[in-house]
């Protein structure tokens, strides 16, 4: 497992005070109010650390939902909502609030809108960004178990899975759509969704290394690895250079990696299956890809953007790739001399396409019902608010956010990954 991740910021949100503006307020919509107001509040600080255990945040994201739940979609008596079959119907109180969000693209200007759903969407991709920070914190420690290497796998693939509720239930649901390059463009979000995929998969790759499966398989599930950063890449080449530059040339770096590892299992393969000359095409590929990746690396290195500075080419997993690859060709080349005398052939051989096994898939999120605070007397005295006027955007001061340590400890296993 590669312990160096590019974790763009969190974003910036304005307080939200929840002020109700009601007639006759009641202890409930009052307590609503509060609750509310408590709940983003704590919520915010806690996933500002990394370091906080899932089992804090998600309750603490679950609660908060459940809150604002009567906000986007309506509240209705239990024998309706047990009849109701689909999603609920648009709550009347979805525009009587004004939310601001920045988004990780656009800078520290917020972008306004008089939408609950806004308000879910964009809570839900910070949520997703901390499970993220969170596997980057696991994955970075001294010294990492496989029980906390699966851990890092399932932050991913639950981020994963959040991002993809947010495209797939939020985003349809707003009432305009998000601006282009926002954190709720669906191109953004798909390329969250082929990050966190591509991440988790790299678990499962230093994996097989350690229990030396077949090097085919280990072939193939780095092959796969590779097409998922490189599909996180294109989507965002649409995108003015100037705000995704660092982040495209990441997924670049770790593309050409994984490349460089899938031609380098390949050739270890066709070697045992007395295929020597293909072997050596497949390596002398790999170390171009490698050389590729080298220099993607020193590229990013020069970029500045949103997300923290990491230095990939200084740890483990990258420099062992190279003697890994020099060693196997070197190999190849004398037992071609000796034994073979296989031509080198002019094509690079192809790929396996699809691994058999290990492929990462996101952990389904599903969002709860609403909090017993919410009722049809509660729904009803907030149904005569109008709606809310929109305010001047502002520009905010990054997230303070507490910082992943990076160990400088060299493993001592054969991937050169965290994982013992």
């Amino acid at each position: 497992m590669a312990h160096w991740f590019h974790r763009n910021v969190l974003k910036g949100t304005t307080n939200q005070k929840f002020d109700l503006k009601i007639t006759d307020p009641t202890d409930a919509t009052r307590k609503l109010s509060s609750d509310l107001r408590l709940s983003r509040s704590r919520l915010l600080e806690l996933i500002k650390n990394p370091n906080n255990s899932s089992d804090t945040i998600e309750p603490a994201f679950e609660s908060y939902l459940t809150l604002l739940y009567g906000f986007i979609w309506e509240i209705n008596s239990a024998v309706e909502q047990a009849e109701h079959v689909g999603r609920p119907n648009p709550s009347k109180l979805r525009n009587v609030i004004v939310y601001k969000w920045t988004h990780t693209l656009l800078g520290t200007n917020t972008y306004s809108s008089a939408d609950s759903v806004y308000e879910a969407a964009n809570m839900s991709m910070n949520i997703g960004l901390w499970f993220m920070k969170h596997a980057a914190m696991i994955a970075a420690k001294d010294d990492i178990s496989m029980n906390e290497a699966k851990d890092v796998h399932t932050m991913l693939r639950r981020a994963a899975g959040i991002f993809t509720f947010v495209q797939t239930e939020f985003l349809p649901q707003l009432a305009e759509p998000s601006p282009l390059g926002s954190d709720l463009d669906p191109r953004v979000i798909n390329a969250y969704v082929n990050q966190c995929t591509a991440e988790a998969q790299e678990v499962t790759v230093a994996r097989a290394v350690e229990l030396k499966h077949n090097a085919s398989l280990i072939s193939a599930l780095a092959n796969e690895t590779s097409k998922l950063f490189l599909d996180a890449a294109n989507t965002l080449r649409p995108f003015k250079p100037e705000i995704a530059a660092q982040w495209i040339k990441y997924l670049e770096f770790k593309s050409a990696f994984y490349r460089s590892y899938a031609y380098n299992y390949c050739g270890e393969n066709l070697l045992s299956m007395d295929k020597c000359g293909e072997a050596i095409k497949a390596l002398q590929e790999s170390e171009t890809c490698l050389k590729k990746a080298k220099t993607l690396c020193q590229e990013y290195g020069k970029i500045n953007g949103p997300a923290p500075k990491v230095k990939p080419d200084q740890h483990a997993v990258f420099k062992r790739l190279a003697p890994l690859v020099k060693l196997t060709l070197d190999k190849c080349n004398r037992e071609n001399g000796l034994i073979y005398h296989h031509t080198i052939p002019g094509e690079v051989p192809t790929l396996d396409t699809k691994a058999t096994f290990g492929l990462v898939s996101p952990i389904d999120f599903q969002m709860k019902s609403h909090n017993p605070i919410w009722n049809l007397d509660v729904y009803r005295t907030l149904s005569g608010l109008n709606p809310a006027k929109m305010e001047k955007e502002q520009s905010l001061p990054p997230v303070k956010e507490d910082a992943i340590h990076q160990t400088s400890k060299d493993p001592k296993n054969e991937s050169g990954c965290l994982i013992q």
